[in-house]
């Protein structure tokens, strides 16, 4: 019996206002997948390909939302900057234990190996979001291929929803005791505390 993997491609979405992006998926891209995964059947779900009526942004909504929620996997293209709905993409697949696989080669545009950040010099820097929200981060497709083979195997852990509320508890713990201007509204605010106690009670 074949087995089936339904790969969400997630990226860039030309849109006429905005200046041509110079990286995008391929055949090329999606021929290099489904031969390394060869003899896997690989279905792709692609937002850029579609009929449907492009002037009823609810059900180009759900119809993301829904095939996110329908795949195996979603591959995030973040090789260059993307827009708002990759972010949302990642999120949504997370809060449903969907992987997600983050195709960033270094010193790309969300991995850089040194940058500057509200002044501050970082090293070995990832967009936060794009990490945390990631099961893994490669360098290139046939690191993806490597990393989706060991997901059919079972080799992969998988992060839900519980990964962002421990990223919440990991800040209050080791980060809340050096950010003045937080715990200065947490001590104004008494709402703003009940609800950090909320999100570190949800770990429990």
């Amino acid at each position: 019996m074949n087995i089936h993997l339904a790969i969400y491609l997630a990226g860039n979405i030309q849109k006429g206002h905005e200046k041509e992006s110079l990286i995008f998926w391929t055949e090329e891209d999606r021929e290099i997948i489904r031969r390394g995964l060869t003899p896997v059947v690989v279905s792709f779900l692609n937002p850029a390909l579609r009929t449907d009526n492009l002037s009823d942004q609810k059900s180009v909504f759900g119809r993301d939302m829904m095939q996110v929620f329908s795949s195996d996997v979603v591959f995030v293209d973040a090789r260059e900057r993307r827009g708002v709905g990759v972010g949302a993409e990642m999120m949504w697949a997370k809060m449903n234990r969907i992987p997600v696989l983050t195709l960033s080669p270094q010193n790309s545009h969300y991995r850089k190996n040194e940058m500057t950040l509200l002044g501050i010099k970082v090293k070995n820097w990832f967009h936060p979001f794009v990490e945390l929200l990631s099961d893994a981060i490669v360098n290139d497709l046939e690191e993806g291929v490597m990393w989706l083979k060991d997901l059919l195997l079972g080799k992969i852990e998988i992060k839900g929803p519980e990964s962002i509320h421990a990223a919440m508890d990991y800040y209050q713990k080791t980060q809340l005791s050096n950010d003045k201007p937080m715990r200065e509204l947490i001590e104004k605010n008494p709402s703003l505390k009940k609800k950090l106690l909320k999100s570190a009670s949800n770990l429990d």
